[in-house]
């Protein structure tokens, strides 16, 4: 239990209150007579409610307190939980209404529900005897405040907080680092003259605690010419207390040095003279004040300030700053790593570094790591050393938590409870429930308040806010508080900071249990969450047996993508301990390879939440329609699933159904219309006459989010289509309606009933997204592209295939993305496109528009004129036209915005651009030449990346394209078959800023440019499949050239000479080449004269067929190669000489190199080498020498290799983690492989070559570290049961092709086994596919079991 336990637990206790003072709740407590009871319970409560504030006190200094603390908040919890079961008991009898429930649909729901339930006397019993325990215990608590000394609340002695330290204006600049562009950018702020309708001028420094925002304030009080820009400064610190007056004498004291009374109004009006016509500047630091009337009661004074006056203003908090009116605001963030190191090493060492102590380097880095850039953390930290230099100090320091660091000596602590204490109390339950969440998760806004309702914390009785929009306003409370932070990898995202994670943990102390940590008694925890892993085993999962009011299961991350695909669980993790945890409010099993749930899920009655995201379920079970608390159900991207539950409609307290990405749901259950407190419905399918109507969706008013409709071709009154009111639905963001996707049928289908159709389904304006899509109208309705849409953002029309015209969509004010596919109808794009009103611009913040698949289209034109207005898309950034196989007119006049410019297959354009001053990247493809030249002509000086693909008649690159673009960096040409040269371009590109360039399927190529070697900027060059390239221009070699690539050219005879390096001429050692990758060039004989670069890092040549024997002195100067690898070179015998000289050699890859019969007499003294993979090479004979010495080497891969013999005398290397070898028959029994001693191996497969192996004991030891053991082609194999019986950390078991197989142990596998897989072993397929044979334990206990590619698990 944490100290600040108190605080959750109070709030907590208020929830109870207002449960137990339910009408409805008490009328039900009446009828099942337990209503004495219930008051009893209230009564006690009230009474231990009382002295919570003494017991917070007194539990940091008594351990009985604490301890009574802990009882107090399991009995509340428990409490609840009866609550619920009563609440949920009344719900099934149709005696309390949910808050925003239906009533009818409510009645409606009694007699179904009436069938589900246990008897009366059944519940009675069951209950009553929980409720006598409840009692007791509650007795019990209470009586113990006598003993404990536990004190009612008395006036003035509530909340008490620890006084703090003032700040003062005075710095320590040497203990200052990395603040210099923060310090800028607030002098920016102060120096600027602000127009403010006479107000005061207010600039606010707002962080996070303990970020530094003291120090930024004290370091621009102190700045030399803020002394001279301003007549006055004054330094307040303000803190907790906004207390005016103190806070008026503070300032008036400062400036006059004087002592002054306690009369408010004589110091406002003495301070408003002192302050009269002076420029001022104030700083009031760590300001915490909400209320508005103080602070404008404490500005009075200030407005006889002259102008340019200011206060400065520091606070957690961004709205303190909006209530002071802050003109300007500056937000804090942390510091860089680079600078919190040396501000703890001054403290810690009174040095900036650790030359002195370099013993504590790592551990000092590792401290500062946990600091994540808190100058706070780091100083505190730094002195609790101030030169203490034992190291075991300071590793205790490096992995202790900060509630561990003594309280007196650290001020951590007491700065971020600070930001605790000072939350409402609603607040505080849900901050602490963020304590599930991992350091550096990033969690949405919709996911967590989705929790936060389940959990109850969303509560208001008396309240009329939505459950749903009282959550964002405490997640946005508690954003502008400084305790969430906005991911800065995504937008949309957010995280706690490390030591805020670790408050949310010291504040929900043992009620939130990580697996992963597994801090605190599982028996206490309530909340459980863990991160995802592949493959889940039960061992994982056992200790939840011990916590019997589990209410959160919860792996994580909570939002799956498809990425997270094929996670899978253990069978007896769902259908043996989850349906135990029968106070479950939240469920996910979101992205596990699960099929079914099992009936007993719907048992779960107090499921507020379940998440099944990314499964495989394929239909739910009936009993989840007894599910009557249930509020959010989650089936996102469950592919195989086929229907719900009829039974679903009569979930009334259902709000968020997300059906989105369901492809085989094809239809929804009758009577969706009954589930009217939905805020998210993904999709709506209309059936057909006998199945849902559209109608269903009328008085679901409150929709939000995402609503697609589709199946709209069913609609056959179009009348109905009004009913569905989406016009009424005013908190939806975006629309999809879609009609049947059967292009073939559009032609039978009433276009005139259709036009009135999506006429009658015109949405609310304040809609965002709207998708139309196989709408088989011939025109659109007026409403779109009607301005008053002032909110739409993006628009798209997919497949309209009958409509002739496009609708006016130029004067929707903030459309941002308009798409238009499939069209096939449009001749013409004139102007109704843009709207009739030319005195308006059109399309004023348009950014990306797209034309796909407009295969009628031949006609671009407004026949506006061009003086009309600047541009007919100001904003446009992107243009992409795509597949308009009939274009040949014109596209805009004036598009000063573009930046990406895409055109292809439009083999008919004549583009003409004659202003693209900000166009960077162009993409044509499928174009033909005079589209190419006309660009060219018109081409922007600003582009950097250009694609040429499919280019018809196309010979050369167009000298203007080069000339006019100097800082193209990026050329990829392919599929050009005509291209024949780029000899000319050379004089072109010779001072140019190009850095990569791409030559792909240039069948005709045959000549690079002259002036290749004068490339000064380019760094990659790839030329693929350019069958007719013979060779390189005999002059030079690209200076900064990195990465040289050749694949696939059958012509190649020479590489060019000036990559290589000559000793006899040190000017020529100057290539930086890094990457040399020459693959499938038949005809290359040799490598020019020399040896390669010493910056080479990879060196590859794959099926270089006529290619000699590599030089001996090829690599005597690469002492930078990481990777050497070669793949069927006939003519390689031994490896160069030159391999004794790669210390850095990380990887060697050798393959289907026949010749190959041995290693360097040396060996391979690399002591780096990782990866060892030596494949059909059938005359290698050994494996290099002094094998051992290879200490970094952790893979070998041996395959197909029938020349060896024996391993190495002194054995494999012990650092060996995977080791892989394949038909290698020639090698000795596995006896003598002495894998055993390879005591860090991981991964080991055996395939094939053993003919004579019948038992796989017999035969080897395997070390007991081994996590992933494959076992293949072994064709005589009977038997591997006593074999792995060892392996305690075996996870992965794969066994293939072992025909005689009989058997695999039954008992003693490892526990955390994940996986098993066998293929083509029919024996032992028979014995493990019986339901009750002798393996349907493991089965059962083994979260993946897969036999011949059926997944049975």
């Amino acid at each position: 239990m944490s100290v600040l336990g108190q605080a959750v637990l109070s709030a907590f206790l208020q929830v109870l209150f207002d449960r137990l003072a339910s009408p409805e709740l008490l009328r039900f407590a009446r009828q099942e007579q337990v209503y004495a009871e219930f008051k009893k319970w209230e009564k006690i409560l009230l009474k231990i409610h009382a002295v919570l504030d003494d017991a917070e006190e007194k539990q940091l200094t008594n351990h009985f307190v604490k301890i009574w603390l802990a009882e107090l908040r399991d009995l509340a919890y428990d409490v609840e939980d009866i609550l619920d079961e009563f609440t949920t008991e009344a719900i099934h009898r149709g005696l309390v209404i949910e808050p925003e429930a239906n009533t009818s649909n409510l009645r409606k729901l009694i007699h179904t529900c009436n069938n589900l339930i246990p008897s009366n006397t059944v519940f009675r019993v069951r209950l009553g005897s929980k409720m006598k325990g409840i009692t007791a215990r509650l007795q019990e608590i209470s009586g113990q405040k006598s003993d404990l000394d536990l004190r009612e609340n008395l006036e003035g002695s509530s909340s008490k907080l620890r006084k703090r330290l003032p700040t003062t204006s005075l710095l320590n600049e040497a203990q200052v680092f990395g603040r210099e562009s923060d310090k800028d950018a607030v002098l920016e702020l102060l120096w600027k003259d602000y127009v403010y309708d006479g107000k005061i001028c207010v600039i606010a420094i707002i962080g996070m605690a303990g970020v530094g925002k003291t120090t930024l304030a004290q370091l621009i009080y102190n700045d030399n010419n803020v002394k001279d820009f301003f007549d006055i400064k004054v330094w307040a610190c303000v803190s907790d207390d906004f207390d005016v007056l103190s806070i008026t004498k503070t300032i008036l004291e400062s400036i006059t040095q004087t002592t002054v009374g306690s009369n408010l109004n004589l110091l406002q009006g003495r301070l408003q003279d002192v302050l009269t016509d002076k420029k001022f500047l104030l700083v009031l630091d760590d300001v915490w004040n909400e209320n508005y009337h103080n602070w404008d009661v404490l500005c009075s004074p200030f407005r006889s300030g002259a102008p340019g006056s200011k206060i400065v203003v520091t606070t957690r908090n961004e709205d303190v700053a909006s209530i002071m009116g802050s003109v300007a605001a500056y937000h804090l963030k942390e510091l860089p790593y680079d600078s919190c190191l040396p501000l703890f090493t001054q403290l810690a060492l009174g040095t900036n570094n650790f030359d002195a102590h370099p013993n504590l380097k790592a551990i000092g880095e590792g401290i500062v790591e946990k600091c994540k850039g808190l100058p706070l953390a780091a100083k505190t930290l730094g002195s609790l050393f101030h030169t203490k230099v034992s190291q075991d100090a300071w590793e205790d320091i490096l992995h202790s938590k900060i509630w561990d660091l003594p309280e007196e000596k650290s001020g951590i602590l007491p700065a971020l409870r600070l930001s605790y204490n000072y939350l409402p109390s609603q607040l505080k339950q849900c901050f602490a429930y963020c304590s599930i969440f991992p350091k550096d998760y990033e969690f949405s806004k919709d996911e967590l308040i989705l929790l936060w309702m389940a959990e109850g914390f969303l509560q208001q009785p008396k309240g009329t806010k939505r459950m749903e929009n009282l959550g964002a306003k405490y997640f946005d409370d508690l954003l502008s508080r400084s305790l969430f932070q906005q991911s800065s990898r995504n937008g949309s995202r957010f995280l706690m900071h490390d030591l805020i994670n670790d408050l949310a943990q010291y504040v929900a102390g043992e009620i939130c249990y990580r697996l992963e940590e597994k801090l605190g008694k599982v028996q206490k925890a309530r909340h459980v969450s863990y991160i995802r892993h592949r493959y889940e085993v039960f061992k994982k999962f056992e200790i939840l047996y011990k916590a019997k009011s589990l209410r959160t299961f919860l792996p994580l991350p909570v939002l799956m993508t498809i990425s997270w695909r094929n996670f899978y669980m253990t069978r007896d993790v769902i259908y043996e301990l989850l349906p135990r945890l029968r106070c479950l409010r939240v469920l996910s099993l979101s992205g596990y390879c699960i099929k079914a749930l099992p009936d007993v899920i719907g048992k779960l009655k107090h499921l507020r939440y379940l998440g099944l995201s990314h499964t495989l379920i394929k239909t739910l079970p009936v009993s989840v329609s007894n599910l009557c608390n249930l509020q959010t159900l989650i089936l996102h991207s469950c592919t195989a699933l086929l229907k719900l539950p009829a039974g679903i409609v009569n979930l009334i307290n259902l709000r968020h159904l997300v059906i989105s990405d369901t492809k085989n749901l094809q239809e929804l259950p009758l009577f969706m219309g009954k589930l009217t407190n939905l805020r998210t419905l993904s999709k709506f399918m209309v059936g057909k006459s006998s199945g849902s109507k559209i109608t269903e969706l009328r008085d679901m008013l409150r929709l939000r989010g995402k609503l697609a409709i589709s199946g709209l071709h069913n609609v056959a009154d179009i009348y109905d289509a009004g009913e569905a009111n989406l016009l009424f639905k005013q908190d939806l963001q975006e629309l999809v309606l879609e009609w049947s996707n059967n292009i073939e049928l559009q032609d039978e289908r009433d276009g005139r009933v259709e036009m009135d159709v999506l006429d009658m389904l015109q949405p609310h304006k304040n809609l965002k997204v709207l998708k139309i899509e196989f709408y088989a109208g011939m025109a659109f309705p007026s409403w779109i592209g009607d301005p008053s849409f002032s909110k739409l953002m993006s628009l798209t029309l997919k497949k309209c295939t009958k409509c002739s015209s496009l609708p006016s969509l130029g004067k929707l004010p903030f459309l941002e993305d308009l798409c238009i596919e499939g069209l096939q109808s449009v001749k013409v794009v004139g102007l109704e496109f843009y709207g009739e009103d030319v005195s308006i611009t059109p399309f004023p913040s348009l950014k990306k528009l797209t034309f796909s698949d407009m295969l009628e289209w031949e006609d671009w034109s407004s026949t506006i004129a061009e003086e009309t207005f600047d541009s007919e898309f100001p904003c446009l950034c992107e243009l992409h036209i795509m597949n308009c196989p009939k274009l040949i007119k014109r596209l805009p006049n004036n598009l000063p915005s573009l930046v990406k410019l895409d055109i292809s297959r439009c083999p008919l354009l004549e583009a003409r651009l004659p202003r693209l001053s900000c166009l960077y990247d162009m993409s044509l493809e499928e174009c033909n030449e005079v589209t190419v030249t006309s660009l060219a002509l018109l081409t922007s000086s600003s582009l950097t990346k250009l694609q040429l693909r499919n280019i018809l008649n196309f010979s050369q690159l167009p000298e203007r394209i080069m000339q006019c673009s100097p800082l193209l960096k990026v050329v990829q040409v392919s599929n050009c078959t005509e291209l024949t040269t780029l000899r000319h371009t050379g004089d072109l590109l010779q001072d140019s800023k190009l850095e990569r360039l791409e030559l792909h399927n240039c069948g005709s190529l045959k000549e690079l440019p002259d002036r290749f070697f004068s490339f000064t900027s380019l760094s990659e060059l790839k030329i693929k499949r350019c069958p007719n390239l013979v060779s390189f221009p005999e002059l030079g070699f690209p200076l900064m050239l990195r990465h040289l690539i050749i694949e696939e050219c059958e012509a190649l005879e020479c590489l060019p000479d000036g990559m290589m390096t000559n000793r006899n001429n040190e000017s020529d050692n100057i290539s930086l080449l890094e990457r040399l990758e020459i693959i499938k060039c038949p005809s290359l004989k040799s490598f020019p004269r020399g040896e390669l670069p010493n910056r080479l890092k990879v060196f590859k040549i794959w099926d270089c067929l006529q290619l000699e024997s590599l030089p001996g002195t090829l690599l005597q100067n690469t002492t930078s190669l990481e990777c050497f690898s070669v793949r069927k070179y006939s003519n390689l015998k031994t490896l160069p000489e030159g391999l004794h000289c790669l210390t850095h050699l990380i990887e060697l890859h050798i393959s289907y190199c026949a010749g190959l019969e041995s290693f360097p007499e040396r060996g391979l003294p690399a002591p780096n080498l990782r990866r060892l993979y030596i494949f059909n090479c059938p005359n290698l004979k050994s494996l290099p020498n002094n094998m051992q010495s290879l200490t970094a080497l952790q893979h070998l891969q041996l395959s197909s290799c029938r020349g060896l013999e024996s391993f190495p005398e002194d054995g494999l290397p012990s650092n060996l983690t995977s080791v892989r070898i394949n038909n290698c028959e020639n090698l000795p029994r596995l006896s003598e492989w002495r894998l055993h001693r390879l005591y860090s191996l991981k991964d080991l497969t055996i395939s094939g070559g053993r003919p004579h192996l019948v038992s796989f004991a017999q035969e080897c030891r395997l070390p007991a570290a081994l996590t992933y053991l494959c076992i293949e082609k072994l064709l005589n194999l009977e038997s591997l049961s006593m074999g792995l019986q060892h392996l305690t950390s075996l996870e992965v078991l794969e066994i293939r092709e072992c025909p005689k197989l009989r058997s695999i142990p039954r008992e003693g596998l490892s526990s955390t086994l994940s996986i098993i897989q066998i293929s083509d072993c029919p024996i032992l397929k028979r014995q493990l596919l019986k339901k009750k044979g002798k393996y349907a334990s493991i089965i059962a206990n083994v979260p993946r079991v897969e036999i011949d590619e059926v997944l049975l698990q």
